[in-house]
């Protein structure tokens, strides 16, 4: 009997020293915090992922004067009109709730970038339509990712192919990407994309983007307008890694709450044509123009 009573003694003190520790560090535990919810909200009304302002070929609205003091491109002239059309259009955005400025969007953009040659009666030269798919992923509000795919089609301006008997060289790329950007400090931006997909004759081939902007607060005209300056570079492989370089500057204007912008500025560029038509040609251009993004 007295053995029987000394074994459940003996197992439940063995019981209690073993649980007892974990039975108080738990209790010592402070409460996790509760995760922020998420929500959602469709068609969101500004920018999430920074646009690249000085890059050529995104989807945007303008209307430019531009002077070529050099171009490669055969029987043109120094002076040309551009046109481009087209935007960015989020869908969806899934975030904490309470802060907008984080979390996931999905988002489509399209549009065209055409010259036309005022030296011969304003004939359209060349032209090239692109559009995309993207997800951005903002896990901090300084620190911003994307991925998706980028498609662009090039396109001869029928005026300068009956002209030159030149024919269309039926250039498409098509690119997944891979995108990073950082605010280092307040208004100013750096951001850095990778471009993978297929481009002359089908071959695989990269793209490397890089670039930076900065734009001050609203102090110019009645504090309607900031001043930015903007820089983009981006090389492709499939053309032993030429690179087309390009600088804007001028006034930025908001309009209303969401991210619609106008911009009146200066434009300069060197290096690989703009047009897919003439890829393998390198150009300098300087611009003038109305920009507006919406």
């Amino acid at each position: 009997m007295w053995r029987s009573v000394f074994r459940v003694l003996l197992t439940l003190s063995v019981a209690l020293v073993l649980f007892s520790p974990l039975t108080s560090a738990h209790e010592g535990e402070e409460p996790k915090p509760e995760q922020p919810k998420k929500t959602g909200i469709w068609f969101p009304p500004n920018d999430f992922y920074p646009r690249y302002v000085a890059d050529p070929l995104r989807p945007q609205n303008a209307l430019t004067i531009q002077w070529l003091p050099h171009t490669e491109i055969p029987d043109t002239t120094a002076g040309r009109f551009g046109l481009r059309t087209g935007g960015t259009l989020g869908i969806y955005r899934w975030h904490p709730e309470g802060d907008t400025d984080l979390g996931w969007q999905l988002s489509f953009e399209g549009g065209m970038s055409a010259q036309f040659d005022i030296g011969y009666s304003w004939d359209n030269t060349g032209w090239d339509g692109f559009y995309g798919l993207t997800i951005a992923w903002k896990p901090k509000h300084n620190l911003g990712f994307r991925f998706g795919s980028k498609h662009d089609s090039s396109h001869i301006g029928d005026e300068y192919s009956d002209r030159t008997g030149t024919t269309r060289v039926h250039y498409t790329r098509e690119d997944a990407i891979l995108g990073v950007s950082w605010e280092m400090m307040p208004r100013w931006v750096l951001y850095s994309e990778l471009g993978y997909g297929n481009g002359y004759a089908g071959s695989l081939t990269a793209t490397v983007q890089v670039g930076t902007q900065y734009n001050t607060e609203q102090t110019y005209w009645k504090d309607r307008a900031s001043y930015f300056v903007a820089f983009n570079s981006i090389s492709y492989e499939e053309s032993d890694w030429r690179t087309r370089v390009t600088i804007q500057t001028g006034f930025m204007i908001p309009v209303g709450n969401r991210s619609s912008v106008h911009r009146i500025a200066i434009e300069a560029g060197l290096g690989r044509s703009v047009m897919g038509q003439f890829a393998q040609y390198d150009e300098s251009w300087v611009a003038i123009g109305w920009f507006y993004d919406f």
